[in-house]
């Protein structure tokens, strides 16, 4: 945290001006004895040097007056408890006693410790007592002798490490260079404390930057859906501000950082920040940063906000333990914790025994969705058509703070290109949807449309009947209420079955284009693991991370994954069983689309075929397609020959689409190398060629009068 500013307020000195009055009357008092014990001497060497006539100036002694014949110690006593009882009840030091019970005694102590930052002639006397020029500071001993607690027991536990001031953080040690004995231990204010008794910005220089003090509100709430408003709204209704732990699940960090501002403010609050992210680098300093931070939520009186200000929320078991542990401790200290944790984390495992509050975010529905767009557009002096928004809002499950973005972004687009502003927004609207899947997944990018798919009719009905599902799932599980009566989650399941090369990666990306959103191919060879607990992990992160993408989630040979689960025979079997429940719970939980793609459907578990909203099978093409397929498979650019027989092709060879793929690419080549022309020599020596890796060699019968073309290279 930054230093603030520590100049002190002419006010906040003036509201001291009897304190300090009564302050210097001790300190006259305790000069007066020692000198009379000679143990301060009028021409001694006091360190380098205080003399008695700069002491005796800086206190201005009224005992010195000419014609005073007064006992000087007695008029002192007498004088300082006159100043006592008219010490400021209003003053901050009165307050913060009042606030936390402080008792007289710890009051004064106080007031001792925050002196120097009132006046530097503090610092000069408390060096003069302390009979050395280097300690400019309150000593345990100079404490108990000017507020006369040398032989009371509890006045000295209070000038201990155990005493409540040391204990809550008002109060910090001066941790000496050598060992020393407990009477001359030094001790000043922490600076939360003298910057709340001297009525400046709460800060401390020693935490962090992240770690700040946020005043009541003062948060754009016009980003913060109304659903979610009204969930904060209702539950600051019923329940009341008190010590202890709020948990808080929403759609992003941000959200829930809004919400607990809300919640606080709603109880004339503000906030501690506290980042995950320094938590996280807390080892072994975890007691003095938790110190620091109790003391700093109370002078503030804040709400602690505990949040993933970096999308890092920790999921191995012994960071979130860690975690789990410091929420335990901040929230038994009597401090208001907000916790603000993903939907799918385990957070309340480490917390089942304690007393704690749960707030949950709704997810946003479509009409937030378009409120949120409406507001943000309407501030870039930008209004769209009601069709554009409702479609925007429908298809992009954006929170409010990527729609805000996606709304600047597409504003900055529109002044720099032609683009028509829906196809702007819609373009800001998918680049702020994505979200990196890191090494588990990988973008699929294709130009595909639904005129290069070549599929059975009835094949075909069915991907535009799933198209059109994913497009309008919003309006049925959202605005028809749908999902209240299916009890599950607001995403698709889908299953893709077929042999390989039947054309199930290229109508998933099909439907991706047609739908103006990303398509995630999930590589299995890196999710499903060999070691116990690894492959939940893996699938954990996943969809996490796909949580807000809106894209499709497409589990290519998802094979290993959706094996029937056998009887229970080693360790490994159970584990493997329980892979695939875990998948099944993961794509149940998951909001958006996920497409399952298998070679063996005949393999799949039941309890996979009974969740899913479709299942397509994908056949090998007869005769009629696979003509088709070779004729769309030569664009116009490529020189075909006039020679080529698509026909025989296609009812000689049971080739399936992605085969036909490989094989013209292949004829393609060996016409570049040769004649420039793609004839039926390049594309039957392709044909021969695969045969031969299939382990099956050029036979004349299926060849035909073709066959002498397969040795002419």
């Amino acid at each position: 945290m930054k230093p603030m500013d520590t100049a002190t307020p002419q006010s906040t000195a003036l509201s001291y001006e009897t304190d300090l009055a009564w302050l210097d009357r001790l300190l006259e008092h305790e000069i007066l004895r020692l000198r009379a014990h000679y143990e301060l001497s009028l021409d001694e060497l006091r360190g380098l040097y205080i003399s008695d006539r700069q002491v005796d100036e800086l206190l201005r002694r009224r005992s010195m007056e000419e014609g005073t014949n007064a006992d000087p110690a007695a008029r002192l006593s007498a004088e300082a408890s006159r100043l006592r009882t008219l010490r400021s009840t209003q003053s901050p030091l009165a307050q913060l006693a009042t606030r936390f019970g402080l008792s007289e005694f710890e009051t004064d102590l106080l007031l001792l410790a925050i002196a120097p930052e009132l006046s530097l002639k503090y610092e000069t006397l408390y060096a003069y007592l302390n009979n050395d020029i280097t300690r400019k500071y309150l000593t345990v001993d100079l404490a108990l002798r000017l507020l006369d607690g040398a032989s009371d027991s509890s006045r000295r536990a209070a000038l201990s490490s155990c005493g409540r001031l040391f204990v809550l953080g008002f109060l910090d040690w001066l941790e000496p260079s050598e060992p020393r004995s407990g009477l001359a231990r030094g001790f000043v204010a922490s600076p939360p404390t003298v910057h709340y008794l001297l009525d400046l910005p709460l800060g401390d220089a020693r935490l962090p930057d992240a770690v700040r003090i946020m005043p009541p509100l003062s948060v754009d709430l016009e980003l913060f859906s109304a659903s979610a408003r009204a969930a904060v709204h209702e539950f600051s209704s019923q329940h009341p501000l008190r010590p202890g732990l709020v948990s808080c699940t929403g759609e992003t960090p941000i959200e829930q950082f809004a919400a607990a501002r809300l919640y606080a403010a709603s109880h004339g609050q503000g906030v501690l920040t506290l980042p995950l992210s320094v938590l996280a680098k807390v080892t072994d300093g975890w007691s003095t940063l938790r110190t620091r931070v109790h003391l700093l939520a109370l002078l503030a009186d804040a709400t602690v906000v505990v949040y993933d200000e970096l999308g890092g929320y920790p999921r191995e078991p012994a960071q979130h333990a860690q975690l789990t542990q410091q929420i335990r401790e901040l929230a038994s200290s009597g401090l208001t914790v907000f916790w603000a944790v993903p939907h799918d984390a385990p957070w309340a495992e480490g917390i089942a025994d304690l007393s704690y509050l749960e707030l949950r975010l709704p997810q946003a529905s479509a009409d937030d969705r378009a409120s949120t767009w409406v507001s943000a557009l309407r501030g870039l002096g930008v209004s769209p058509e009601e069709s554009v928004i409702d479609d925007l809002a429908e298809r992009f499950l954006l929170p409010s703070s990527r729609i805000a973005a996606a709304a600047e972004s597409a504003s900055r687009c529109l002044a720099n290109t032609s683009e028509t502003l829906r196809d702007s927004l819609w373009r800001a609207a998918r680049r702020h949807s994505t979200q990196s899947l890191g090494q588990l997944a990988s973008r699929v990018v294709k130009p595909h449309r639904y005129e290069h798919l070549v599929l059975p009719d009835t094949t075909l009905r069915q991907v535009r009947e799933i198209a059109a599902a994913i497009a309008q799932r919003e309006r049925v599980y959202g605005r028809w209420r749908m999902a209240e009566r299916t009890g599950r989650g607001n995403g698709l399941m889908i299953l893709f079955a077929g042999a390989s090369g039947t054309g199930k990666t290229m109508t998933a990306s099909v439907i991706a284009n047609d739908l103006g959103i990303d398509l995630y191919r999930i590589d299995l060879a890196t999710v499903v693991s060999k070691y116990i607990g690894e492959t939940e992990k893996n699938l954990d992160r996943i969809f996490a991370a796909a949580r807000h993408s809106n894209g499709i989630l497409f589990f290519d040979e998802a094979d290993a994954l959706l094996g029937k689960r056998s009887e229970v025979k080693d360790a490994h079997d159970r584990y493997a069983n329980i892979e695939i429940a875990y998948l099944l719970q993961k794509m149940e939980e998951h909001e958006g689309v996920v497409i399952l793609a298998t070679n063996l459907a005949k393999n799949l578990d039941q309890a996979f075929s009974r969740r899913m909203h479709y299942v397509i099978d994908f056949p090998k093409p007869d005769a009629a397609l696979r003509e088709r397929l070779w004729g769309g498979m030569f664009p116009p650019a490529a020189p075909l020959g006039e020679d080529v027989d698509f026909r025989f092709l296609a009812e000689q060879f049971e080739t399936s689409g992605g085969e036909i793929q490989m094989i013209a690419l292949d004829a393609a080549f060996l016409a570049s190398a040769g004649r420039q022309v793609i004839g039926m020599s390049e594309i039957v020596q392709a044909m021969a060629r695969h045969q031969q890796k299939q382990g099956s060699p050029a036979a004349v019968s299926e060849f035909r009068q073709y066959h002498g073309l397969v040795q002419r290279r």
